[in-house]
């Protein structure tokens, strides 16, 4: 018996053309994989010793990540994003170093930063040493000359004039006078400027040597020679008890050093 073909009815037709919209729609895609974080770590030195740098302070310009590096100049930042970074290194007396580096994710980037030491500027010192007498007696005669108070012959000035004892020397000093009776030993100096053209008082190398001073003294040795022709003129280092008629003083090379 031949098989009786029945129509599918309105309702039916329906949910049939549902079913196939539904197969036709388009899958959603799969959803991305969580990106992994990427680490960037290191190690610091000092370029020349090769020592570790411990206590330095290491910075991912422009983000709020930033490590301290251990006792043996390592440290580690991990948790961050693929991208660019400018790690820059701080620390004490060390120049400031800096380093770009691109990680990508899961990267884990290990980097060995050279610190360079700063120059170490100190402070001028000025060393003053203190003069020694004969270098300090050379300096106040030279103040003593420059206030053009007396008559000064130098140690360049004997020279040249090359006397043989006091006696020729001071035969060419203004305002001293030589007075003779017979040889030179028996000559005295006058001060022409003081009162009755009295004789001087002589100081040798700082100390009273009026007594001990002559004329035929040789002037092999004497370093410099300040003639004070009257009272007024004579500073007060050399004004003695008594002295009347100015002082002549004379510096060696042989005196207290």
């Amino acid at each position: 018996m031949a098989g009786r073909f029945r129509s599918p009815g309105p309702f039916q037709v329906a949910a049939l053309g549902l079913v196939c919209a539904l197969l036709l729609l388009p899958l959603p895609a799969p959803a991305p994989a969580q990106q992994r974080p990427a680490t960037i770590s290191g190690r610091l030195i000092d370029q020349d010793s090769r020592a570790p740098v411990g206590g330095a302070r290491i910075a991912l310009v422009g983000t709020r990540f930033g490590v301290t590096s251990d006792s043996v100049g390592q440290f580690s930042q991990g948790g961050l994003a693929p991208g660019i970074y400018v790690v820059q290194v701080h620390a004490i007396g060390y120049s400031t170093t800096s380093l770009v580096l691109r990680v990508a994710p899961g990267d884990a980037v290990n980097q060995v930063f050279e610190l360079e030491r700063l120059p170490v500027q100190l402070a001028p010192v000025v060393v003053e040493r203190r003069p020694g007498f004969a270098e300090q007696r050379i300096r106040e005669f030279e103040r003593r000359r420059a206030a053009a108070r007396g008559y000064f012959i130098t140690e360049q000035e004997i020279a040249h004039a090359n006397p043989r004892t006091l006696g020729d020397l001071f035969r060419s000093v203004p305002g001293v006078r030589m007075q003779c009776r017979g040889s030179t030993a028996g000559c005295r100096l006058r001060m022409a400027r003081a009162r009755r053209e009295c004789s001087p008082d002589f100081v040798v190398d700082g100390f009273p040597a009026t007594y001990s001073t002559s004329l035929d003294m040789p002037t092999i040795g004497i370093i410099g020679i300040e003639v004070y022709r009257t009272l007024s003129e004579t500073p007060l280092d050399f004004l003695r008890i008594g002295n009347q008629c100015g002082t002549i003083v004379i510096w060696t090379r042989s005196g207290p050093g």
